[in-house]
């Protein structure tokens, strides 16, 4: 007896625990309470995959028993992460989105909100659900306003809106994987409105991805894919399908593909020449875009014949004598000089002829009283004062693009002090959108940022093709063009910074000047003047004279100048720069 009772025990024990595992086994199956317990077990231990089939049971279960969803989603959200690490894509998106949709998911902190719709979102491009993606990610970038522009950043991590920004940036790797840039992604369901509502979601996003130094497969998706359905449902000739070109055509040269950048401008160009007549100068961004493919190509005497299409059509509008030299030698106060890390502006500089932006119509985004709502005159010498100026020119540029791209327009930032910017750059110079003082061309009242609906303009505001368009006709050019190097960072890129330069110099910077290269232009401006006055233009493929002489500005000398009288002040040297403001070299902020 004493040699069977372990025996017994034994089998006992075997037998138990076989009952207990049968009873489990059905419990979890027919009790929504053990059900629950085996997923919230397993989930605790890392096993997302395993406790997904127990989460859907507990769920079903539950709802048997009169659970109502108010009640459920806290719970769906939990079993949707299950189905996620399962791969179960599309139950996984369908639970978050139903729980997301509650009036208990209000109760969710905005930080917690944005990681489950980030999950929505990546479920559903996992699954093929592409419009509900780019929706969600779109919605990222309006909720993340300017630091859409900064793109979010470790130094800005306790802001909601620069984690909208970071989120959306970290899809990219996803959106590169999902949409292959070759072949545009074609919706197959959806009627019109909701496929014109995805082009343009794709298009903000592929605008953002863009501006990012590993986004261009991503941009190339996005824009493609915009671009296919716009030109589907709107037609290429449309306004819209022609601002997609624009952004696109870029990333396209950047990845190497000139010709299907090729193909890209000559439909703009045609649809723009039909819209605005073959012989408006406003042509010439096209022009000027599709030319640089040429040249890239090697086919040099297309690309010339293009820029001698453009001239005629410059002289045409604007007259055979449209540009004198000039022979103004001290450039330190001159509306037309450079200003960047390589050009200084002196801490006393402060120009004398500021005036309130609102006095003149333009509308501001901030109290018109305030020294940022502010610009310069910088009325032309030969024309009337009132009319032909820099605040009637922008009121009539911004009167022009909102009524083109129905956007609410306005000057988010004019004139700043040298103190005004070193306070804005130790406060949030960091972030990318606040140069350093010294460097900054708002201290010179030229400079105007565009807010678009309350927000730093992007390229993917209609309102940027039209100043792309047309700024040059009021005197304004973009200052920091993309892939530039005028001002310390990575990537100075800056779509709503347009900087006045006067409707002469920007006509000959279109007509003439090197290609987003503005600081190089100005710091050369007298060579291109005097050569544009004698007939003289760059030829495609040929040595640009004006850049590869060194273009110099010459500075009258003073007292406390260590340059002689006369001395030549190279764009390339910064000990001149810092000649030309008087600058010590200790007191060059960088």
């Amino acid at each position: 007896m004493g040699f069977r009772s372990p025996v017994y025990l034994a089998g006992a024990f075997l037998l138990l625990a076989i009952g207990f595992s049968i009873y489990f086994n059905v419990a979890v199956r027919v009790d929504a309470s053990a059900a629950k317990f085996r997923f919230e077990s397993l989930m605790s231990n890392g096993a997302e995959a395993r406790a997904a089939k127990h989460g859907i049971r507990a769920l079903t279960l539950l709802r048997k028993e009169g659970n109502t969803l108010e009640e459920l989603a806290p719970f769906m959200l939990d079993v949707a992460d299950a189905q996620t690490a399962r791969r179960r894509y599309e139950h996984a998106a369908s639970l978050y989105r139903e729980a997301l949709g509650t009036k208990s998911a209000k109760a969710l902190t905005a930080r917690e909100r944005l990681g489950y719709e980030d999950k929505l979102a990546r479920a559903a491009l996992w699954s093929d659900d592409i419009e509900t993606s780019v929706a969600i990610y779109a919605s990222f970038l309006e909720l993340a306003g300017d630091d859409a522009a900064r793109g979010g950043g470790d130094d800005n991590a306790k802001a909601i809106s620069a984690l909208y920004a970071e989120t959306v940036g970290s899809a990219a790797d996803l959106f590169t994987a999902a949409l292959n840039h070759a072949h545009p992604y074609q919706p197959t369901s959806g009627n019109r409105e909701t496929q014109l509502a995805a082009a343009n979601n794709m298009a903000s996003l592929g605008a953002f991805f863009a501006m990012r130094d590993d986004g261009e497969y991503a941009s190339a998706g996005l824009l493609s894919s915009a671009f296919f359905i716009r030109s589907k449902l709107q037609g290429i000739e449309h306004q819209d399908t022609v601002q997609l070109t624009l952004m696109l055509g870029p990333v396209y040269a950047k990845m190497g593909r000139l010709d299907d950048a090729e193909k890209l401008y000559l439909k703009a160009f045609h649809a723009q020449e039909q819209i605005k007549g073959a012989n408006s100068p406003d042509l010439s961004l096209y022009i000027r875009l599709l030319s640089g493919i040429y040249e890239q190509q090697g086919r040099l005497t297309e690309a010339q014949a293009l820029q001698e299409h453009m001239r005629n059509l410059f002289r045409d509008a604007f007259g055979a004598q449209r540009y004198a030299i000039n022979r103004e030698r001290d450039r330190r106060e001159d509306m037309n000089r450079p200003v960047s890390q390589n050009f200084l502006l002196d801490a006393e500089y402060a120009p004398t002829d500021l005036i309130s932006a609102s006095e003149y119509s333009v509308p501001t985004a901030k109290s018109p009283n305030i020294d940022e709502m502010k610009l310069r005159l910088a009325a032309d010498p030969d024309a009337d004062p009132r009319e032909a100026n820099l605040p009637v020119r922008l009121a009539q540029l911004i009167s022009l693009c909102r009524s083109e791209s129905g956007e609410r327009l306005s000057l988010r930032s004019g004139y700043r002090s040298y103190n005004t910017q070193h306070g804005l750059y130790q406060r949030i110079g960091s972030l990318g959108t606040v140069t350093p003082p010294g460097m900054s061309e708002h201290q010179t009242g030229l400079a105007a940022d565009i807010n678009v609906s309350g927000r730093f303009m992007r390229q993917s505001d209609r309102s940027y093709q039209c100043f792309e368009e047309n700024a040059y006709r009021f005197g304004f050019i973009l200052s920091y063009p993309p892939a530039n190097d005028y001002l310390p960072g990575e990537d100075s890129y800056e779509p709503w910074h347009w900087r006045y330069v006067g409707v002469s110099t920007a006509q000959l910077y279109r007509e003439a000047g090197p290609h987003h290269k503005p600081q190089e232009f100005l710091a050369a401006l007298p060579c291109y003047q005097e050569r544009a006055a004698n007939g003289v233009f760059p030829n495609v493929g040929e040595e640009d004279i004006c850049l590869s002489k060194k273009p110099t500005i010459t500075a009258l000398a003073t007292e406390n100048d260590a340059a002689q009288p006369g001395a030549e002040l190279s764009v390339e040297d910064d000990k001149s720069a810092r000649i030309l403001n008087k600058l010590p070299a200790a007191q060059s902020p960088r």
